[in-house]
């Protein structure tokens, strides 16, 4: 059992929280930092992100041991990808649960002005002139790049925050990578895409019954109403993600890294979602693992 699974066992969650955050801090500065050439060496060779890519990103820079400035790591992911790629983040505006969100009818996503609560990164995307965002009130995505527009339109038009209509599918199209800059594997969301896109045929009830109308003020200054459904109670129990990757998913599919402290992931996205289905269909999902 890994040290952070025993201090989640052991504590209760805001202490654990703060307590893994000091622990990583600590992991980091056993290494020497990362170079600007090395995080640039092991962008290509090691999560091999090459020109005209489309990155799914997910990131904290505070865990990444670099001697230089994080505002430079957008600029960086962006020249290697180059005009042709396409970047994407998540980028929800409010750190509460979805639900609770949902039933203060005072809240409105603002699609211009509503900072991106999930980092630097995501807040440095949301003020390029390229930048698009989705319209949706509680997983909006956010994108810079070739792709940008195609990828996020829509987003509203189906009350599955994750299916069809969503950046997490659309992006198969192009071939997507999924990548983790400064985090592990807790933090992949694309599980979620298979769930919508499944529905009813999942093994386990993931959206509520209930249907919400989210306030979102476009660009424009027009507000509207977007129809949604919310993550279910039985999906809010943390979960072992490292765990069930590993027991179940190949490593032509993803990969994990630690590299002087700091961790990193690829997975493509196509193969994932493809194996994620065929697991559903035997029974074997995240939440029951």
């Amino acid at each position: 059992m890994g040290i952070k699974k025993i201090i989640s066992n052991m504590l209760p969650e805001d202490v654990a929280k703060t307590v893994r955050y000091k622990y990583r801090i600590f992991r980091q500065r056993l290494h020497r930092p990362m170079s600007e050439e090395y995080f640039k060496t092991l962008l290509v060779q090691k999560l091999g992100i090459k020109e005209g890519d489309t990155l799914f990103v997910h990131s904290s820079t505070d865990f990444l041991n670099i001697d230089f400035s994080p505002f430079r790591i957008l600029k960086i992911l962006r020249e290697t990808v180059g005009k042709e790629g396409t970047l994407i983040f998540p980028a929800w505006h409010f750190s509460q649960r979805a639900e609770d969100y949902l039933q203060d009818e005072n809240n409105i996503f603002d699609v211009k002005h509503s900072p991106a609560v999930l980092g630097l990164l995501p807040q440095l995307s949301r003020r390029q002139p390229d930048a698009q965002r989705s319209i949706h009130p509680i997983n909006s995505i956010l994108a810079v790049g070739a792709n940008a527009k195609e990828i996020v339109s829509g987003h509203e038009q189906s009350i599955y925050p994750c299916g069809e209509s969503s950046p997490y599918y659309k992006m198969l199209k192009y071939n997507a990578k999924i990548i983790g800059i400064g985090v592990n594997v807790n933090f992949l969301s694309f599980f979620h895409c298979t769930e919508d896109v499944m529905r009813e045929a999942f093994p386990l009830q993931t959206r509520t019954d209930r249907t919400f109308f989210g306030k979102v003020r476009l660009a424009t200054g027009e507000i509207i109403q977007v129809e949604t459904l919310a993550a279910h109670q039985n999906i809010q129990k943390r979960k072992d993600v490292p765990a069930f990757l590993k027991k179940h998913v190949s490593k032509d599919i993803y990969s994990a890294y630690r590299i002087r402290g700091s961790d990193f992931f690829v997975a493509d996205a196509n193969t994932l979602f493809h194996r994620l289905i065929e697991l559903a269909k035997q029974g074997i999902i995240l939440y029951n693992y």
